[in-house]
């Protein structure tokens, strides 16, 4: 039954996507880069620290090409069985987040876990692996690529601040 359940659900996930912008899923769209003098606007697209980030609530950052991936850190992959079983995004490209909403439901294979938004953003795509969760790499779990607003980030951790963080 939980087979047919999951199957269900990725019927409909396609479904649901398949009438979107593909280019933007599969991060194959061209966008212009931000001038210097609109890197203090309101969506603010990239981190001032590179390679990966989290916060405190187990948020994975990194940035990419004028967007940032956002997902959950392996910490928190390993904590719901170390293998995600499936990801359920609860936004759309070009829709709009505020800091604590729902991003997505992911399931492992020994329980579950919410992804919330770590501050408000657009969303600019959405990882096509969903479709294939037992192939996302546990320590690039990655639900969507957005633009963030960068003045409501909290202090962001490198990889070794948290693995320190986790202790």
């Amino acid at each position: 039954m939980k087979k047919v359940f999951f199957f269900i659900q990725i019927l409909f996930l396609i479904a649901l996507f398949s009438g979107g912008n593909r280019n933007i899923e599969a991060g194959n769209v061209n966008m212009s880069s931000l001038p210097s003098q609109a890197r203090d606007q309101a969506y603010y697209s990239q981190l001032e620290q590179s390679g990966n980030c989290y916060t405190k609530s187990h948020v994975w950052l990194k940035n990419g090409d004028n967007y940032i991936q956002v997902g959950i850190s392996y910490n928190l992959v390993r904590a719901i069985g170390g293998a995600i079983s499936c990801v359920i995004p609860a936004k759309a490209v070009d829709e709009t987040f505020v800091k604590g909403e729902l991003l997505a439901e992911i399931e492992g294979a020994s329980g579950s876990t919410k992804l919330y938004a770590p501050c408000a953003g657009v969303v600019k795509g959405i990882n096509p692996m969903i479709e294939f969760p037992y192939d996302m790499q546990s320590n690039q779990v990655w639900v969507y690529k957005c633009h963030l607003k960068r003045d409501q980030l909290e202090t962001l951790m490198n990889d070794q601040e948290y693995i320190d963080y986790n202790k």
